[in-house]
Order: structure tokens, then sequence, then C-alpha cells
């Protein structure tokens, strides 16, 4: 399914649910300067920028980053390859991956990636991985809506961050219905532009999520996971 002007989206339910996501990344962060890596529609810089962290946000697709400048002037977004960042050593106290680290993985020079990661990380930053929860489910899904991706599941990123040297302090899953109810990006909106069903929604499944991961089933049917590390801690 092809959808046209995409960040449109972002105005209806899929916006409500992106800023659910982004506000629990937002609890992951510290310090006060972000990197947002894979930046997208500008979404994750915007709302950390609101929150008051100085938010930079990248993306390797220049058409991306304009579109992101263009709805979000008050934030500060470059068009640049995450295998050779222009940025100094040592200057983010956290980098956010959000729906970018399977890109990275499987379609950048990861190896590269990493060796940035670290150059641009202070000794003691974050960093937060918020990615798909690949599964049947999530598999399926994305064969109806003929949605083609990348993937990196859990196990793989857990491995990516000892890799980096970060001590995971916190992991969970995220999102059960709301996503596949907005669409995303990519499939059908099935929600009316309601707030009060929106907030019903949304509020429904905050209860559903801490019940889920409290009996640890998240991992089979949860459509999102998070994992942050912490340097030489």
């Amino acid at each position: 399914m092809e959808i046209k002007n995409p960040e449109k989206r972002l105005d209806m339910f899929w916006g409500r649910v992106d800023r659910k996501h982004i506000n629990h990344i937002a609890d992951q962060c510290k310090g006060k300067d972000i990197l947002d890596m894979g930046c997208g529609h500008g979404t994750t810089t915007a709302i950390l920028t609101e929150k008051g962290f100085n938010s930079i946000g990248i993306d390797y697709h220049g058409e991306t980053v304009a579109k992101a400048q263009e709805r979000y002037p008050q934030c500060t977004f470059r068009e640049a390859n995450a295998e050779a960042l222009p940025f100094k050593d040592n200057q983010f106290d956290t980098i956010v991956l959000r729906d970018a680290l399977h890109h990275f993985y499987g379609e950048a020079d990861f190896g590269k990636v990493k060796k940035e990661i670290l150059r641009v990380a202070k000794p003691d930053a974050r960093i937060v991985f918020f990615d798909p929860n690949v599964h049947l489910l999530l598999r399926t899904m994305r064969s109806l809506s003929r949605h083609l991706d990348e993937e990196c599941d859990y196990e793989t990123a857990l491995k990516i961050m000892d890799e980096l040297g970060g001590k995971v302090i916190h992991k969970s899953f995220n999102t059960l219905y709301s996503l596949p109810l907005s669409g995303g990006y990519v499939g059908y909106n099935f929600i009316p532009n309601s707030r009060p069903i929106w907030n019903f929604i949304l509020a429904s499944e905050r209860f559903v999520e801490k019940i889920v991961n409290r009996v640890g089933i998240g991992r089979y049917i949860c459509w999102r996971y998070v994992i942050t590390g912490e340097l030489n801690t």
C-alpha cells in the first residue's frame, strides 16, 4: 500500500501514537544534548526540543530533512550519513535510534555506524533503541500491507548494545493495538478524528502494556521494543 504525503498522518490518530512513543523515549534520555539518528519526519526531535532538550535530528534523505525542517522550523535538522557524522567527539549525552536501528543494521556499513555512535557520545552517554519488535504478527501485517523493511530483532539489538559497551538499564515492550489501528505511515487508518476515542485507546493500551510487561509476554505481541544502555557504568 502506497501512502501519498505520509507526514500528513501526523495530524490524525497516528500523530498521537507517535507522541506516546516519543514521550516514552524522553523518559529514557539524560543530559541536555540529544542526537536523534534517522529522524525521519522530525517528530522525535521536535518533541524532545519541546521538552527542553537540545536535540538535533539527522537523516540520510535530504527531502525528508527538508520536510521536517519545514514542519518544525524551530528545530535543528541536518542531512547526514550515519557512517560519518558531522559532529565533534564526545558531544552528546543521549543518542536515540527511534525506528532507525534496523535501517542502519541492514542498509549501512554498521561497523562504521557503531564507531561513529561511540565517537560522538560522551563517555557516560545513554543510547536508546526504540525499534519494531520482529515477530510473526508483525511480519504478517507487513506482508498484508506490502510494507517491505529491514529487520533487527530484540535479541540482536541486545547484542549490539553489548558490542557498544552499553550496560542495559531499561528494557521493555511497547504498543499493542494503537499502531495497527492508526496505520502508522504505511497502513490503513481505522480510527476517526475523535480525541475522546484517541484518549480512550491510548489510556487503555498503557494499562494493558503494564500487565503485558509484568507477565513477560511483550516479546511476542507488542509492536515495539525499548532498550536503553549506559556507557562506562
